[in-house]
């Protein structure tokens, strides 16, 4: 199987196929499910966004959307809307294709949505991968971050398990301490929109299609 056919398989698999929520907005609830996810591996099988193997990422970076082109440290380009990613085999690996894809649905659906609620619902949807498909919690929730979007994760899953009708809401109490951790990270705090200026100044990522 092609790498980009793995990708695609997991997009359209019975995992993704699971996974639905709503979170907080800035003008109502915001939706996460199966669709969302399908607009991604649409634009992939049209050429409209591309799966790369990256070359050049941090350590301990797994994947990444590039929501704008970036020159690589060598001076090649990666162009918009790409999807960089090391490995769509294991299932931390696959909750990391995940993370992305969600990143590079909004930016398809030009949502209007802050980084910091952007980070939080993708890492939500790490942790419900790695939970839904049985990956040990000592594999990834590692950190006031991950370890805050494993409690949000919780209470989706159970709403799933008590077959709550329609799409269940997160938790708020456990929402607003996911965005606070977010706001507190020192990588995220200052530098990204994830940070203090997606929650307070509603500062965005690039959502252009």
């Amino acid at each position: 199987m092609k790498f980009k056919d793995e990708v695609l398989a997991m997009l359209h698999g019975p995992t993704v196929a699971r996974i639905r929520f709503r979170f907080p907005g800035p003008s109502g609830y915001i939706t996460i499910a199966p669709q969302t996810f399908r607009v991604v591996a649409d634009a992939i099988m049209s050429g409209h966004v591309k799966v790369r193997r990256p070359t050049d990422l941090g350590a301990g970076v797994g994947a990444q959307y590039n929501d704008v082109a970036r020159t690589r440290a060598d001076g090649t380009v990666v162009q918009a809307d790409t999807l960089e990613i090391n490995s769509a085999y294991g299932r931390l690996d696959q909750a990391l294709v995940l993370h992305e894809s969600l990143h590079c649905a909004y930016d398809l659906l030009r949502t209007p949505l802050d980084g910091n609620a952007e980070e939080s619902s993708c890492h939500i949807c790490t942790a419900l991968y790695c939970r839904m498909t049985g990956l040990g919690k000592p594999k990834w929730a590692n950190g006031m971050v991950y370890g805050s979007a494993a409690k949000a994760a919780e209470t989706l899953l159970v709403q799933y398990q008590k077959g709550t009708h329609g799409i269940p809401i997160v938790g708020i109490p456990e929402w607003q301490t996911l965005r606070l951790a977010f706001a507190l990270h020192p990588v995220y705090r200052f530098k990204l929109p994830g940070g203090f200026s997606g929650l307070i100044l509603g500062t965005q990522y690039v959502h252009d299609g």
